[in-house]
């Protein structure tokens, strides 16, 4: 599935009838990964120091890497991406003093 989402983001750069779909279900990602950030946040006792776009932009990229590395057969990939993602969600907050 998410092998077929960043084909079809991809298409969409060459494709217009797919940018709606593509910026709508974008949308969606970036308000699903701003929840977790947000909790994550509160739950730290502390504050986002990006964006929602931002921190979209590095979950995403950290996970496509992953995902790129899973395909290729890189047995560690599952867990470097959980180690990763735990370092994004970290770096995207600051404590609050």
């Amino acid at each position: 599935m998410h092998r077929l989402w960043y084909d079809l983001r991809s298409q969409s750069l060459f494709e217009e009838s797919f940018r709606a779909d593509v910026g709508e279900i974008d949308q969606s990602l970036e308000r699903m990964i701003w929840r977790i950030v947000s909790r994550y946040a509160e739950l730290a006792d502390a504050s986002p120091t990006v964006t929602s776009t931002v921190a979209y932009a590095m979950v995403d990229g950290t996970f496509q890497h992953g995902l790129a590395k899973f395909i290729s057969g890189d047995s560690t990939a599952g867990h470097e991406l959980t180690s990763n993602v735990e370092h994004v969600l970290g770096s995207v907050v600051f404590q609050n003093c």
